[in-house]
């Protein structure tokens, strides 16, 4: 039995660059015994299979090459816009159902948008582990928010949950950011997001997630998400284009709107490719 695929590149502003996402959009057409496999097989950041679909709502399962996860941003816009495209679903607004709750996704102009609520986390005294895997002293993290936003305030590391919890890691400068190695284990952490300031408005990040078979990301909806609400619960409302992927050759922009206990993720889709997998 084949089932269908496409490959869509989520974040980017033409094809061939951004986050790939291979998604299965047809109910059924995978066993579920072999989701993990075909992800492997896959071989890329994630890979999503569509359970159930109406004209509004879909639920998805989301797997990396190593994980299953329950919420991740890139997929939640790649595997959304797919199924509009194929005519699964229609209207400017849609939920998204996953093992995380339910998502809002919608359509506008020619981005994507995802919502999501959740936990801008308390900050943190010790992340020495974390510095010790990445080789980089403590003083080069934090950075005052008031070099991308209007309030100025103290961004220190934190663990932040808009549906994966992940640590924020602020540096101080984006050379600091590009100099990062990717690590080969962060211990009893899922995923770092590492980001510095580019000047008002503008973020450069990288992410990297080992434990779940992510050496480093090109770009990180899910992250971005819990970025979003990290800065919404130090500095307020703020809007931030974010830089990702350039140092594997993925360039990606992320669009955050950020406010007190809410983040909405939104960017571009491009088609890469399509075929099928005999399974």
């Amino acid at each position: 039995m084949a089932a269908g695929f496409m490959v869509v590149d989520v974040f980017a502003r033409e094809a061939l660059a951004g986050n790939a996402l291979a998604v299965f959009p047809d109910p059924g057409s995978v066993d579920p015994g072999r989701m993990q496999r075909v992800a492997r097989e896959m071989n890329l950041s994630e890979t999503t299979f569509v359970t159930a679909v109406s004209v509004d709502s879909y639920t998805v399962r989301i797997f990396t090459p190593a994980d299953e996860l329950p919420f991740a941003g890139h997929p939640t816009l790649g595997t959304a816009w797919t199924l509009r495209r194929l005519g699964a679903i229609s209207g400017d607004r849609v939920t998204q159902r996953s093992a995380a709750g339910d998502t809002p996704v919608r359509f506008e102009s020619d981005r994507v948008w995802l919502e999501r609520g959740g936990d801008g986390g308390e900050d943190l005294d010790d992340i020495d582990r974390t510095l010790g895997a990445f080789q980089i002293d403590d003083t080069y993290v934090g950075f005052d928010a008031a070099e991308i936003a209007d309030r100025s305030v103290a961004l220190r590391p934190a663990i932040a949950d808009a549906g994966v919890p992940l640590l924020m890691l602020p540096l101080a400068s984006p050379a600091s950011v590009a100099a990062l190695k990717a690590p080969s284990s962060l211990g009893d952490v899922d995923g770092v997001y590492c980001f510095a300031p580019l000047g008002p408005g503008r973020l450069k990040a990288r992410f990297f997630a080992p434990g779940i078979g992510v050496s480093e990301d090109p770009a990180t909806g899910a992250a971005a998400a819990a970025l979003g609400l990290y800065l919404g619960a130090r500095a307020g409302s703020l809007e931030v284009e974010i830089e990702q992927g350039v140092e594997i050759a993925r360039p990606s922009f992320i669009s955050l709107r950020a406010a007190p206990g809410r983040a909405e993720v939104g960017g571009q889709v491009h088609q890469a490719s399509e075929g099928s997998l005999v399974t």
